[in-house]
C-alpha cells in the first residue's frame, strides 16, 4: 500500500465561514473496482483534513487486491480523529461500500459515529434551480468553474489499476492518484455550492424581504416586478400553469396569466341556501322564502353558488388566502380564483402573499 500525504493550495475563506472548526472536518471519496461490496474491492481513498487551517490530502493507494484490507483499516482509523465527514452520495454508496468491506474484515468501524454532511442530498431537491442537467459532482465543478486536471473517469481507471497491479508503472499510478485527488478537491471547492443552497431555502421559505417593483396588467398578463434584499446567483426561468417567473440576480419578474369568464363562488354554510332555477344560483334561505316552491330546492354543495362575470386571477394552490372571496370553476376543481376589481393591485397585502405563494413554490 502507497500513502499520500501533502499540503494543498486551496481557498479556505468560505469555510471557515460555514464551519466551527475546520479541522472537525473530513471529506473523503472512494475508488472502488465495481459497484458490488462482495465482487469488487476498494483500491484507493482520499480525504482532505486541515491542520492550523492548512488544507492536506492523504491518499491510500492499493498495489494489489490484498492491500484492500489495510487501505480500509488505515482509513477508519484516520477518521476517528474527526467529528464530520463530508461525501458526495456517499450516504447510498461510499459509507455503506466501506461499512460492509469493515464488516468482512472484521475492522472496527466507527463512520456511523461521525455526523454527516452529503452534499449530493443537499444539491439535489434543488437542482432545477441551478438550471444543471445532472447531480454529477463534476457537472457540479462545472457550474462552480472547478477546473480539474484529471482526463479520465472512475469506470475507465478500473483498467488501469488492474494493469497497475501488474507493472507498477508510474505514469499509472499517478492518473489513479490524481483522479482521486481531483475527486476530493473538488469536493472541497463545492462546498461553496452550500452557501446557494442556503440562499434557495431561504426564498423560499421567505426569510428573504422583498420589495414590489411594479405592478401592471398587459394583454391579459399581470406583470409583477420584485426586487430582493439579497442578491442571488441564479438566472432560472420556470412556466407552471398560468404562472411565468423569471428569476436574475437579486429580481423577479412574475407574470400571470388572467381569465375572462364566469366562475362560481360557493358558500360554505349551504344548508342556508336554496337553488333557484330560474337564476341559476344560490339565494339565502330568508330570501328564498318568497320564490314559489316549484322554482327552488335546497342547496346542496355544488349547487349553493352565486356567478359572476368578470376578469380573474388564478392562484397556486400553496396560495393562503385571509378573508378573500375565492372562485371556482366547480366543486371539484383545485383550482381558485379571485376576481380582479379596481382596488385589487392596490391591496399590499395579496400582493406581497401572491408573491410569497410563488416564492414557496420555487
Amino acid at each position: 500500500m502507497i500513502i499520500i500525504n501533502k499540503n494543498i493550495d486551496i481557498n479556505i475563506k468560505s469555510l471557515k465561514e460555514r464551519f466551527d472548526s475546520l479541522e472537525n472536518l473530513l471529506i473523503f471519496d472512494i475508488e472502488t473496482t465495481g459497484f458490488s461490496y462482495r465482487k469488487n474491492i476498494i483500491y484507493l481513498i482520499g480525504c482532505v483534513y486541515f491542520v492550523d487551517e492548512q488544507a492536506n490530502i492523504i491518499q491510500w493507494l492499493a498495489e494489489n487486491e490484498n492491500d484492500e484490507y489495510a487501505v480500509i483499516y488505515e482509513f477508519i482509523k484516520f477518521s476517528n480523529d474527526f467529528k464530520c465527514i463530508v461525501h458526495y452520495n456517499g450516504t447510498t454508496f461510499d459509507i455503506p461500500f466501506v461499512s460492509k468491506k469493515a464488516h468482512l474484515y472484521r475492522i472496527s468501524n466507527t463512520l456511523s459515529c461521525l455526523d454527516n454532511i452529503d452534499i449530493y442530498k443537499l444539491i439535489k431537491p434543488c437542482k432545477h434551480i441551478f438550471n444543471i442537467e445532472n447531480c454529477k459532482l463534476k457537472t457540479i465543478e462545472k457550474y462552480l468553474n472547478i477546473h480539474r486536471k484529471d482526463k479520465f473517469s472512475g469506470g475507465e481507471l478500473i483498467n488501469q489499476f488492474i494493469s497497475y497491479t501488474n507493472s507498477k508503472d508510474i505514469i499509472i499510478r499517478n492518473n489513479l492518484l490524481q483522479h482521486n485527488e481531483d475527486d476530493i478537491i473538488g469536493l472541497t471547492k463545492s462546498l461553496k455550492i452550500l452557501d446557494y443552497i442556503d440562499i434557495y431555502n431561504n426564498l423560499v421559505n421567505n426569510k428573504i424581504p422583498f420589495t414590489i417593483d411594479s405592478i401592471s396588467i398587459e394583454e391579459m398578463i399581470l406583470a409583477i416586478n420584485i426586487s430582493l434584499s439579497t442578491t442571488t446567483p441564479f438566472d432560472y426561468k420556470y412556466t407552471h400553469g398560468n404562472y411565468s417567473v423569471h428569476i436574475n440576480n437579486e429580481r423577479i419578474v412574475i407574470n400571470i396569466s388572467l381569465i375572462k369568464d364566469e366562475l362560481k363562488y360557493f358558500f360554505d354554510n349551504y344548508k342556508d341556501y336554496y337553488y333557484v332555477y330560474s337564476e341559476d344560483q344560490a339565494i339565502h334561505k330568508d330570501i328564498a322564502k318568497y320564490i314559489d316552491k316549484d322554482n327552488k330546492i335546497k342547496a346542496t354543495r355544488e349547487l349553493s353558488y352565486i356567478k359572476k362575470r368578470g376578469i380573474f386571477i388564478p392562484l397556486l394552490d400553496n396560495y393562503n388566502a385571509i378573508n378573500e372571496n375565492l372562485f371556482y370553476t366547480s366543486t371539484k376543481s383545485k383550482t381558485r380564483y379571485i376576481m380582479l376589481l379596481d382596488c385589487t393591485l392596490e391591496n399590499n397585502t395579496f400582493i406581497e402573499n401572491l408573491c410569497i405563494s410563488v416564492l414557496n413554490n420555487l
